[in-house]
């Protein structure tokens, strides 16, 4: 199909590549005066109305996320013959996979590549979306105006929402050696777990120059590479586990543990000093912008906007690999390599596992199957359950401990009968002749036995005073309920609205059903108005419920762990199970000193849970605190994050204020 020489305002220059897909234009905004790239539907799939909504979508959550860590959405539009079209910013210094072809990465810039990749897909998952299709040629990077340059995560042609993934797929999809086991089985729901597969999957990689290949994986990365020790295989296979159970929870968890890692790295190369990708020369992986604040950092790029990326000797992209491709003029798609295989039942086995073809073990292949190619699920059947129980072994960044916290019933009052009622006094002991033997209750030593009839007298009398005495507590009481009534006009007493400190302000979610009082300095974020639960774990909640979020900076900065932004989280869930707020695993920080867990009751009674407060940390904000609280209906609960940089230890001022409604 021909090309337009300008689509709208932009001026088309060539074609960076073609996939089974999309292609990728190069164009030039002559408004703004800078290149951009376009990408545009497929012609052979114009009326294939499940890819074309599936290709707008990609550009709805690009644009829906608007992170420094993906590539960013400015414009979508329609061709004159009816292809839809969408205009991302042009990153121009191409894929890591062409930099994994330059030879093996340095160990220091492999962990940060990997970290970065990491924190962009959790950015993704927070959104709801599973990327499914995680490799090389997805990630991108691009220049920075200071001569340095950005990492960033292309290609969301595959990506799923959570909430629509638990169940039946209409297609495997992914790229085998990448792809995680669940993927490759028809109708098997997926969580963000693929993707945590999928990191570990390109770790794996980098750091020794070989695709891992299809699950289990069988080589342990130390085997493949003599400077890694046996953490990095605990780290990294962990990730790569059949169990999904035994995975990582989330991408940040993974994260953290690659900060762990890589410090250990640094420790041991420079003995404490800066870590040698700092002092790499310029133009080198290894070199690196400033991170915000002015901290150097070794890692590729954190920075704002991350636009497209293209190599100068990229090969076309795929299915959803278009995004990387990038030399001059359109080429035909090399065989074997990155190639979009539809329908093609030789790259799965009977069990619908991943198996690459024979002397291409690793090579990016997206792959999507069609229903036909596998049995129907018996009906009846029970999906698979994205998350299990929180467990109490094997958590992240260290074994033996996922973070999990136990939220412990509080002790009874006193130890007495229930209510505080003490129970009668205990019978006096019998004598030595039982109870009516010497000594006994009824012994020779007791008063004489009364007669028949002053026994009849004594028990009317008995009676009569109990009477009497329980008719005048019932008049005292109802007697004390009127009064109370008339006093209070006919109502319970409100109890007092609480009054903000002074540097605090009060605010709400969109929504209205969160409202607490903030600190001045941390304005609300209009934008985002939901969250998703189960992208940090709770997947017993699999819809998009009401936050709040208030914070000093952006949005990206503040879910940022290494920048020093201070801020508030505040997402309703009905995931309320023991143990599941705070999330285990997402709310576990290793470059904090972890305090006790503090048991917390709001003010009014309606909310109660756990404090966990996090100090001491080496990187981010000074402190972090964790809060997970329970509706007194138990049939909702919160999540809570305060990140602060100061002493001024705002955690309880917010808490008291709190006042929630059911989502």
């Amino acid at each position: 199909m021909s090309i337009p020489s300008s689509v709208g305002r932009y001026r088309i220059d060539r074609v960076l590549g073609s996939g089974a897909f999309a292609s990728v234009w190069l164009g030039h905004d002559d408004a703004l005066a800078v290149p951009v790239a376009i990408k545009v539907l497929s012609g052979s799939l114009l009326d294939d109305l499940d890819v074309r909504n599936r290709f707008l979508e990609e550009a709805r959550i690009l644009r829906r996320a608007d992170s420094e860590r993906l590539v960013r959405v400015h414009d979508i539009g329609e061709l004159p013959d009816g292809r839809p079209y969408f205009v991302m910013s042009y990153a121009d210094r191409g894929t890591l996979a062409d930099r994994m072809r330059g030879g093996l990465l340095p160990v220091p810039t492999a962990l940060a590549f990997a970290e970065e990749i990491a924190r962009g897909v959790q950015v993704i998952n927070q959104l709801g979306v599973i990327h499914r299709d995680l490799k090389p040629s997805n990630v991108l990077f691009q220049s920075t105006p200071d001569g340095g340059e950005k990492l960033l995560i292309a290609d969301l042609g595959l990506a799923k929402a959570i909430a629509h993934a638990s169940g039946a797929f209409t297609l495997p999809v992914g790229t085998p050696g990448y792809m995680s086991p669940e993927q490759a089985r028809f109708g098997g729901g997926l969580d963000v777990r693929a993707d945590v597969y999928g990191l570990g999957a390109l770790t794996y990689h980098m750091l020794t120059g070989k695709a891992p290949g299809p699950a289990p994986v069988k080589t342990r990365p130390s085997e493949l590479r003599a400077e890694l020790t046996p953490e990095f295989d605990r780290v990294i296979l962990r990730a790569m586990e059949v169990d999904r159970e035994k995975r990582w929870p989330t991408a940040e968890a993974f994260a953290q543990a690659l900060v762990a890692l890589r410090s250990s790295v640094e420790a041991e190369s420079t003995g404490g000093g800066r870590p040698p990708a700092e002092a790499a020369p310029a133009g080198s992986e290894a070199a690196a912008p400033p991170a915000e604040g002015g901290r150097a950092r070794p890692e590729p790029a954190t920075a704002p906007d991350v636009p497209f990326a293209e190599p100068a000797q990229a090969r076309p992209e795929p299915a959803g690999g278009e995004d990387a491709a990038g030399s001059p003029g359109e080429r035909p798609m090399p065989s074997g390599l990155e190639q979009t295989v539809v329908d093609n039942p030789g790259l799965f086995d009977a069990a619908g596992q991943a198996r690459p073809p024979a002397g291409d073990i690793g090579q990016e292949r997206t792959v999507a199957m069609s229903r036909e190619q596998f049995p129907a699920r018996p009906h009846g059947g029970t999906p698979e359950v994205p998350f299990g129980p929180a467990r109490t072994s094997g958590g992240p960044g260290r074994p033996g401990d996922d973070g999990a916290t136990a939220v412990l019933p509080p002790p009874p009052q006193g130890g007495g009968a229930p209510g505080g009622f003490q129970g009668p006094p205990p019978a006096p002991p019998p004598g030595p002749g039982g109870p009516w033997g010497p000594g006994g209750p009824g012994g020779s030593t007791a008063a004489p036995r009364p007669s028949a009839g002053e026994a009849e007298q004594k028990r009317r009398r008995q009676l009569l005073a109990l009477s009497i005495g329980a008719g005048l507590v019932v008049i005292v009481i109802v007697g004390g309920l009127l009064l109370n009534a008339i006093g209070s006009g006919g109502g319970a007493k409100p109890a007092p609205s609480p009054t903000p400190p002074k540097d605090f302000v009060a605010v709400s979610d969109a929504s209205g059903k969160i409202r607490a009082f903030v600190p001045k300095a941390w304005p609300k974020l209009a934008e985002p108005t939901t969250w998703q639960p189960s992208s940090v774990g709770l997947s017993g909640d699999t819809q998009s419920r009401p936050v709040l979020r208030a914070t000093s900076g952006s949005f990206q900065q503040f879910l940022d762990s290494t920048a020093k932004t201070p801020g508030v989280f505040i997402g309703l869930t009905t995931d309320v199970g023991e143990g599941r707020l705070p999330p285990p695993g997402v709310s576990e920080h290793d470059q904090c000193t972890k305090g006790q867990p503090e048991r917390y009751t709001t003010p009014d009674q309606s909310l109660s849970g756990t404090i966990i407060r996090y100090t001491g940390c080496s990187t981010g904000t000074p402190s972090i605190t964790e809060v997970g609280l329970v509706d007194r209906t138990g049939k909702f609960g919160v999540w809570i994050r305060v990140k602060e940089i100061d002493d001024r230890k705002v955690t309880n001022d917010i808490l008291n204020s709190l006042r929630l409604a059911a989502p």
